[in-house]
């Protein structure tokens, strides 16, 4: 697996190389832009020329966006969909420019419209974002979600059912959460639970169709659907989902982003224990 974590873009997207070296990522995820904004300002040449050549010069690939925090491409409210719509158009259209494989997204929450009305919203949403976006190459990732609320996606048939019904699902895969997927109530606390969600997975989705990890803790026990992220081997989630997943030679070259703490030093430690428990070695015997 490609180890990596979550990294700032303080002082420009062209930083975040240089953060990721610092955390020891082999690969990264960023926001292109405030997450908590729909303002989208430019990307000039230069900080593109930087970026790409940090990543290469750092030996970091490959790297992934995440979407903002405000994006529900199941709207009822036709100003945010419209607005959901065109900033993951444009973050495609980032990608492409920035040479990023993937933007992963929350897929977004019903607001008690029903979870049917609401994943055909989804599965909408997506076929009118292709056609509109300049993009030619990013590919759309639906990340599992926890199910918080009316939040869709905490299924894998949910999120198979709207890949089915797209027109371009080729550029449409997933980004598992470990985190999430254990808060919806998929138990990966064993080896065996473990191998038996992917078979789930693959046989409902498909592996092919799986990008990109992100490696959280969980603070809350299996199945209650509450998404609160917590540091590697410090929550009810436990280190042999981790060392399963690190060592599982199908995820040899998918990126496994962290995203919590947030800072360099705490990436580095929790990029320590997940790479401690590559071939069976155990971080809490070190």
């Amino acid at each position: 697996m490609l180890l990596g974590a979550h990294v700032s873009i303080a002082g420009g997207v062209s930083n975040a190389p240089i953060f990721g070296r610092e955390a020891t990522c082999d690969s990264i995820q960023i926001f292109t832009k405030n997450q908590m904004q729909w303002k989208v300002p430019e990307l000039s040449k230069n900080e593109v020329r930087l970026f790409k050549l940090r990543l290469k010069e750092f030996h970091i690939k490959p790297a992934v966006i995440h979407s903002s925090y405000l994006v529900n491409i199941a709207s009822q409210d036709e100003a945010i969909l419209e607005r959901s719509i065109n900033d993951l158009a444009l973050e495609l259209e980032r990608a492409d420019v920035l040479g990023i494989d993937y933007v992963a997204f929350h897929p977004g929450a019903h607001k008690g419209m029903g979870e049917e009305k609401g994943i055909r919203r989804i599965s909408k949403s997506i076929d009118i974002i292709f056609s509109i976006t300049k993009s030619k190459r990013a590919k759309l990732l639906l990340e599992t979600t926890a199910g918080e609320g009316s939040v869709l996606g905490f299924r894998f048939d949910q999120l198979a059912w709207i890949m089915e019904h797209i027109k371009n699902d080729g550029r449409v895969a997933v980004c598992l959460d470990t985190c999430h997927v254990f808060a919806a109530g998929y138990d990966i606390r064993t080896k065996a639970s473990c191998e038996r969600v992917i078979g789930d997975f693959d046989s409902i989705i498909g592996l092919n169709k799986l990008k990109v990890f992100h490696l959280n803790d969980c603070k809350f026990d299996l199945g209650l659907k509450m998404d609160r992220h917590e540091e590697i081997g410090k929550g009810k989630i436990g280190l042999e989902a981790f060392r399963f997943f690190v060592n599982d030679t199908r995820f040899k070259n998918t990126p496994g982003i962290l995203e919590i703490p947030g800072d360099i030093e705490g990436y580095r430690r929790n990029l320590r224990v997940l790479r401690s428990l590559i071939n069976g070695k155990d971080f809490r015997k070190r």
